[in-house]
């Protein structure tokens, strides 16, 4: 595998790789790759013969304009912190070229807000580009551009065309090459896909707002993009080049409002109420974790419980917290030691990733058991976690005495409850064989099954 000269001399390591994709964007319909490739865009390149093979090649592009005595230098890493998903123009005009010059599919540059975790998609600065890695001549394709965006330019530094268009990292076929760690060169990539189909390109915002000297003849300084003022909070969308770094957001453990929090809030606050709850993964959004972790700490406080923060449970959440942290969760790094399997509708802000994490299940096994050929997935679909037993699905159900229901009998049955007294019901009985549970491990006996007891009976 070649790629060229990924590594560059000068190398600045950016503060973390670019996170899970959610799925593919959604804009913009499919390309078909072409038998004939296109003659290269803008300046008229020679036309290629038929790629017949692996072997065939077609085209570079070439600029329109002379690049610059000086070009720009590596992008530090600028992960997305707005919701903008509208097409930005250096993403539109890298995507046609690219489509002119080699062919391909075009899988989309944006994707909705709610899909998935952190993604360029959702600013409109990357593009997902239908090259196949197991087709030889499409993988032909794919090796020839990234040779030639990562060559060295004139003064013998790598990623020539990268730092030109203002390519901040691309993945393909289960590896990662980014410019804010351009002296690694080619690194596995771990973030849950391995984008065997398709090649992923993100912009920095230079590339992205097509101001870099590929386009211009003249070298742009850093555009750093929009700034998140509240951890937790969304940046406004981009209005205009910003030349200096971002400044740390507001903590939002510094906030002391008490606002109405419920399902579906989402935002500093919400991120504030999960670490005072020991709520993982904090996501900033109040989802049914978070309620129900807001429930058991109005039961152990005598509060009303609703669910939902009033102004009570705000400052009983300031005041610490009511429940035992929770045994850790046991890594799980094979689907066959998952031997149940258990229904979810995806809820917003999920990814294959995230639900991996909380479920202690695979991403490759979600979706082998899903039947899901990618990582999209949406809002309302119902998918299929391969999960440690049958009682996985229930761990994040707290029960106390007084309640009913097919959890509370699944926990009976956990706790090897004699078969009449499993009712369904939380009665004295059952109260005494959790506290009985949580005495042994050294827990408060306080009657509740939350996560701790749930994962300690095997979930």
């Amino acid at each position: 595998m070649r790629y060229g000269g990924a590594a560059g001399r000068v190398g600045q390591r950016g503060p973390g790789g670019p996170g899970g994709r959610g799925g593919r964007g959604g804009q913009g319909g499919r390309r078909a790759l072409g038998v004939v490739a296109a003659v290269a865009v803008l300046a008229g390149g020679l036309a290629a013969g038929p790629v017949t093979g692996a072997a065939a090649a077609v085209a570079d592009p070439r600029a329109s304009v002379a690049a610059p005595s000086v070009t720009e230098g590596w992008s530090p890493y600028l992960p997305q912190t707005s919701c903008d998903p509208v097409v930005k123009p250096g993403t539109l005009a890298l995507r046609s070229m690219l489509l002119a010059a080699y062919g391909g599919r075009d899988l989309g540059i944006t994707r909705a807000c709610d899909i998935g975790g952190r993604s360029e998609h959702k600013e409109g600065r990357a593009w997902d580009w239908g090259l196949d890695a197991s087709k030889p001549a499409e993988k032909a394709l794919a090796t020839q551009f990234l040779d030639w965006l990562l060559a060295p330019g004139p003064n013998g530094m790598g990623g020539f065309q990268a730092r030109r268009l203002g390519v901040m990292y691309v993945i393909y076929d289960s590896r990662i090459w980014s410019s804010y760690r351009a002296s690694d060169g080619w690194r596995t990539y771990t973030g849950g896909e391995s984008h065997g189909d398709h090649l992923h390109i993100s912009m920095a915002w230079n590339g992205a707002t097509k101001r870099t000297s590929w386009w211009t003849g003249k070298a742009a300084a850093i555009d750093y993009g929009p700034c998140v003022k509240v951890e937790g909070d969304e940046a406004a969308p981009w209005s205009g080049p910003r030349r200096t770094p971002c400044p740390e957001p507001v903590s939002a453990m510094s906030l002391t409002g008490t606002p109405l929090l419920q399902r579906e809030s989402t935002g500093a606050y919400v991120v504030q109420l999960q670490r005072l709850l020991s709520v993982e993964p904090v996501t900033g959004y109040f989802g049914p974790i978070t309620e129900e972790a807001v429930r058991t700490l109005q039961k152990a406080r005598g509060l009303e419980v609703t669910g939902t923060t009033t102004d009570r449970t705000w400052a009983a959440a300031r005041s610490g917290s009511a429940a035992p942290t929770p045994p850790a969760a046991t890594s799980v790094t094979s689907s066959r030691a998952l031997p149940s399997r258990m229904r979810y509708v995806v809820r917003p802000g999920d990814s294959l990733s995230r639900l991996a994490k909380t479920w202690q299940s695979t991403v490759g096994g979600i979706k082998s058991a899903s039947g899901l050929s990618g990582d999209l997935i949406r809002v309302g679909q119902t998918i299929v976690i391969p999960v440690r037993s049958g009682i996985t699905k229930f761990q994040y159900t707290f029960l106390d005495k007084g309640d009913e229901g097919v959890a509370v009998r699944a926990l009976q049955v956990a706790l090897n409850m004699r078969p009449k007294y499993r009712t369904g019901f939380f009665g004295d009985i059952t109260e005494r064989r959790v506290n009985r549970l949580k005495a042994r491990r050294g827990w408060e006996p306080d009657g509740i099954a939350g996560v701790g007891v749930w994962r300690a009976l095997g979930a």
